[in-house]
């Protein structure tokens, strides 16, 4: 046998096909309030995972069982596809990308996603008319991803180093020199006491006396 081919799951019980409607989006916020809108819904698939290293390469249950969903969310990613699982906390949640491939065929979509280090997806769907308008809303919505721009990222704004206020010092003005005045004021009064202060004064008076000697000697 192919060691690649799927094996196809054994018949579900209808009692783990169903799901009511109305408590679809009351579990998906619960997990994720940023989910907006279910777009496409099947009742029942099996993941699956492809193993192609080790001594028996081929697809292995995931232990992922239980409703498959396709939502909207109102931030990024936009889109995702989620299996939640019946028997296990385990769920399998892949963002839409741009640069997944997709393959379908009766009954099963496999998918790769952009991350290669992710192994290959395999999803079987219990009734294949749920596989078919599973698999035209990815087609469509990955369409719409590889023709809309990628988000912009802003670069990161620079906030100004703000530098510290430097309290001036306050320098006070150079005060001017003291200058002497331009003019005397000389009054009787003030030449009186002058002369009294000379006559009073033994070495002014000496010098008087010299020069009258030397003046006399002269003659």
């Amino acid at each position: 046998s192919d060691p690649l081919a799927v094996p196809v799951p054994s018949e579900v019980p209808a009692a783990r096909r169903r799901v009511a409607p109305e408590t679809k989006m009351d579990q998906l916020q619960a997990q994720d309030p940023q989910i907006e809108q279910v777009v496409i819904y099947s009742k029942f698939v099996v993941a699956y995972h492809l193993h192609s290293d080790g001594p028996s390469p081929g697809w292995r249950k995931a232990n992922i069982e239980g409703p498959a969903y396709v939502v909207r969310r109102r931030g990024l990613p936009r889109y995702q596809l989620i299996v939640k699982s019946h028997e296990t906390a385990n769920d399998l949640t892949d963002d839409l990308h741009p640069e997944w491939e997709l393959d379908c065929q009766s009954k099963y979509i496999f998918y790769k996603v952009e991350d290669p280090t992710k192994k290959i997806r395999g999803l079987w769907f219990h009734d294949d008319a749920e596989r078919v308008r599973v698999e035209q809303e990815l087609e469509r919505l990955l369409k719409e991803l590889r023709s809309s721009p990628p988000p912009r990222q802003e670069p990161p704004v620079a906030v100004p180093q703000i530098q510290p206020v430097q309290t001036p010092q306050v320098v006070a003005a150079p005060q001017p020199a003291p200058s002497a005045p331009s003019s005397v004021v000389v009054t009787a009064p003030m030449l009186k006491a002058a002369l009294h202060r000379l006559a009073d004064d033994d070495a002014f008076l000496r010098a008087v006396m010299d020069n009258l000697v030397r003046a006399q000697a002269a003659g």
